[in-house]
């Protein structure tokens, strides 16, 4: 009995390792690069400020690996089976082929980056940004801050794997992407003062994409690509003076905690999706 209930425990816990133990990894190595970057003290300071808000990114970041990715990830896999069975994609294999793997996977984060920046400019819209503002509301920036998403804007950002994928890119270049722009989403957001210098003038910044996150300065509507700095300076929205010391956050009002989060665009959409109803006079 006892091995049959170990091995069903084992089973049971495995998708929380799974997500655990990279997560620990992260944690483990923005503690030190932060030790080493700002001191001990300073470093310490800095987590006991973003305590509270790392609480609930650490929520959210457990609801979405446990639940919302799952969904998302079996959604986009019968979508893009879909274009698939259908056609509706180009078949470009031979090109991957001629061009090997690392630079295929290579192409393909230059691709994501290039569709992301654009998707990522249109969740700053006023329709997409009652769900992107919960990105945007922490006030202390951390590399869990990239966890602070509502599964709404979630949705808009595999609109990047679809269009890569219906442009023929292989699956294993897909995971490719995906994995070298969420990694280097955490050192962005990480709170770190690098500009990179030189390589500033290609690859994104954690310095430049906290501007990004700043409220009411002018650097806030900027700095819309994930790796590459390139995308931005092209399309005029580059902003890095420096490293950002402006207040982050947004000015709306969250609500309390992780759901106050989830709850807060469909208040949003609702309230302005909302008729006034007709007045009655009291006088007849």
């Amino acid at each position: 009995m006892a091995p049959h209930l170990t091995e069903a425990a084992a089973r049971i816990a495995q998708p929380f390792l799974s997500v655990l133990t990279p997560m620990i990894a992260c944690a483990l190595a923005f503690a030190a690069l932060a030790w080493l970057t700002k001191g001990w003290r300073s470093a310490l300071a800095g987590a006991r400020a973003a305590a509270g808000e790392t609480r609930i990114n650490a929520i959210m970041a457990a609801v979405d690996a446990l639940a919302v990715g799952p969904i998302l990830t079996v959604g986009t896999a019968a979508v893009i089976g879909g274009l698939t069975a259908h056609g509706l994609h180009i078949d470009s294999s031979r090109l991957w082929a001629w061009m090997g793997r690392w630079p295929t996977v290579l192409t393909a984060v230059v691709l994501g980056d290039f569709f992301g920046y654009w998707r990522h400019r249109a969740q700053h819209s006023r329709c997409l940004w009652p769900a992107h503002a919960i990105h945007h509301s922490d006030t202390q920036l951390t590399w869990l801050s990239l966890e602070r998403m509502h599964p709404i804007d979630r949705i808009g950002s595999l609109v990047d794997m679809l269009i890569l994928s219906a442009l023929g890119v292989p699956v294993w270049a897909l995971a490719g992407n995906a994995l070298v722009r969420h990694y280097w989403g955490y050192l962005i957001h990480a709170d770190l003062p690098w500009t990179l210098g030189r390589a500033g003038w290609v690859i994104n910044s954690p310095a430049m994409h906290r501007w990004h996150h700043a409220r009411d300065v002018e650097g806030s509507g900027h700095n819309f690509a994930t790796v590459f700095s390139v995308w931005d300076r092209a399309f005029g929205t580059y902003y890095q003076p420096g490293p950002c010391t402006a207040p982050l956050g947004v000015n709306e009002d969250m609500g309390q905690g992780a759901l106050g989060q989830y709850a807060h665009p469909l208040k949003t959409w609702r309230q302005a999706i909302r008729l006034p109803g007709p007045r009655i006079s009291s006088e007849a």
